[in-house]
């Protein structure tokens, strides 16, 4: 496979990885990252074009990253997404299917709609999908500012699709049930996998700021709240540990204590050998971008 830049930006950051997939393995040759004009984003969605152009460009000539094959992360505002269990079936009907049950996530004009296939049981004939909304001229505005840039635009996905095809490609967590939390500028994003299968996500707003006693107490809370929801699902599969993204580590180190109390282990996401890694850099640090080459 040829190598491909993936760059995440959402909320105020961009993340780039230059790297290649070789059979399982995922050999990633330059990470970097940096924040981005204080204004320019909303989750995803572009407020000050201007800033974020001439801010992806520095980015881009300051870490000399390739132009050619570059595929966009995006998480956050305006995307809508569900979880769907439906019968298996052809993808044209399939799609139909998901214009009428996206319909009733709420309106967007132009909707742009499309899907993930998470998992597929042929003893009952079904397909588990993340089903995804956006307004049409949202991903027209990226594409349009890629072009901008200068930029061989190959795909536009989302940052979680990043973490959830990492967590499937990873053999050491399809028997674990676990959450995984990723800091996002004020933004907690919480994934809950279910013997290694995508059953929920939540992203939440953080009062207190990164860093501090009461931003580690808000996010025991979330987590919390979260457990309580997965024991009246009634799995039989009980969770067990407690993931952070890099970025989170006093946070980490607060929240462990507490974390013991709900029965989960709390620590970094693991490194793992299928994910080769410049030095410095940990799979923590780059659970979107990582996750995305592993496609």
């Amino acid at each position: 496979m040829a190598a491909i830049t993936v760059a995440a930006v959402c909320e105020g950051k961009v993340q780039a990885a230059v790297g290649r997939r070789r059979g399982r393995r995922v050999q990633i040759r330059q990470l970097g990252e940096a924040q981005l004009p204080e204004g320019c984003l909303t989750g995803s969605l572009q407020v000050d074009p201007a800033a974020l152009q001439s801010a992806l460009a520095d980015f881009w000539q300051d870490q000399r990253l390739p132009v050619r094959r570059v595929a966009l992360l995006l998480g956050g505002r305006p995307f809508v997404c569900r979880r769907l269990c439906l019968p298996h079936m052809r993808p044209g009907r399939l799609r139909g299917v998901l214009r009428h049950e996206m319909d009733t996530a709420g309106e967007i004009a132009d909707p742009l709609d499309d899907y993930m296939l998470l998992d597929r049981d042929l003893r009952r004939g079904t397909d588990t999908v993340l089903a995804t909304r956006v307004e049409r001229g949202v991903i027209g505005d990226w594409a349009e500012l890629a072009r901008a840039l200068g930029l061989g635009l190959v795909s536009i996905d989302l940052a979680a699709a990043g973490l959830i095809r990492l967590v499937r490609a990873l053999p050491e967590h399809r028997q674990r049930t676990f959450l995984v939390l990723v800091p996002e500028g004020g933004f907690l994003s919480a994934f809950l996998f279910d013997r290694g299968l995508y059953r929920y996500a939540a992203r939440s707003r953080l009062r207190e700021p990164w860093g501090t006693p009461g931003c580690a107490d808000e996010i025991l809370q979330r987590v919390s709240g979260i457990v309580q929801f997965y024991q009246t699902e009634k799995s039989s599969h009980p969770l067990t540990h407690l993931y952070f993204g890099g970025g989170a580590d006093r946070e980490l180190a607060a929240c462990a204590p507490g974390a013991a109390a709900l029965g989960l282990q709390a620590q970094r996401f693991p490194d793992s050998p299928l994910v080769q890694l410049p030095e410095g850099w940990s799979l923590a640090d780059c659970l979107y971008t990582a996750g995305a080459l592993m496609d």
